[in-house]
């Protein structure tokens, strides 16, 4: 039974049981593939998405409306990833730091310059006005230029034009790492 976006924050202001199923319903799978932009691993994505709604369970929150609860959401599960991120440099950097003696495989230097990269690119699509970097992301998650279309309900010259406009800046914004980002991610 679907309930409506103002019960179902009334029902999360009172701790209700069947409130907190109904999001977990409702925002799951979008909450992971939010995180796995971030991350671009599911596992990760879930445990982080798994850790808000704990979270969310164990907490005392009060929300005044459907969007606040949506903001509030999403900025958890954005710097939870951004957090697991720096986490994830931080260890990298400490693999570098390693005396030049212990030789790292190749798998982990190409793992150290995909994230590298791929640090670089969260940094620059963050730099994007809010439409076109928001166009941008359902890109980078590999959809379709129709599929991206119909979901924001604009045209498809409209997508081009904007994944064009990211493209450039993103050229322009992280230079030689550009020709790596293509290999490495976008679709």
């Amino acid at each position: 039974m679907k309930i409506s976006e103002a019960h179902l924050v009334e029902l999360l202001n009172r701790k209700d049981a069947s409130g907190f199923r109904e999001l977990y319903r409702g925002y799951y799978r979008t909450l992971v593939s939010f995180g796995m932009h971030y991350t671009r691993q599911r596992e990760t994505a879930e445990d982080i998405v798994q850790d808000l709604f704990t979270g969310m369970w164990k907490r005392d929150l009060h929300f005044d409306s459907i969007a606040g609860l949506k903001t509030f959401m999403y900025t958890v599960i954005k710097n939870a990833c951004l957090n697991e991120l720096k986490r994830e440099q931080t260890r990298k950097d400490y693999l570098l730091s390693l005396p030049a003696g212990e030789p790292l495989d190749e798998q982990d230097d190409r793992l150290r310059i995909e994230e590298e990269v791929y640090r670089h690119l969260l940094l620059a699509v963050e730099k994007l006005p809010a439409r076109c970097r928001e166009i941008f992301q359902h890109h980078l998650q590999g959809k379709r230029n129709e599929e991206i279309a119909t979901l924001l309900n604009v045209t498809i010259a409209t997508v081009k034009t904007q994944k064009n406009r990211a493209m450039n800046f993103l050229r322009k914004e992280i230079g030689p790492l550009y020709t790596l980002l293509l290999l490495l991610y976008l679709p």
